[in-house]
């Protein structure tokens, strides 16, 4: 099972979540929306851009339809789904 930490952001529009598994490894992902409802993604940087405009696969720049990045306020919006 892979265990997040708090979202964590760097800028108003830059919102990141350290995800560790059990053996011990870790990654960072951002954040991905979909506006309008509490569903949020968190895309890894080795498949993901991660300073695109808008969430795109980084093999093909094909959009990831319905997700926009997230942002601090949709993080303090939807602040219940990140608390334990």
């Amino acid at each position: 099972m892979l265990t997040p930490t708090m979202p964590i952001s760097t800028s108003p529009d830059h919102v990141w979540v350290f995800v560790s598994a059990p053996g011990g490894a870790v990654d960072v992902v951002r954040l991905a929306h979909a506006p309008g409802s509490p569903r949020f993604v968190g895309l890894p940087i080795e498949a993901f851009d991660p300073s695109a405009l808008l969430p795109t696969y980084n093999p093909t720049g094909e959009l990831v339809n319905g997700f926009r990045w997230a942002t601090t306020a949709d993080i303090d919006t939807y602040a219940y789904l990140f608390t334990a």
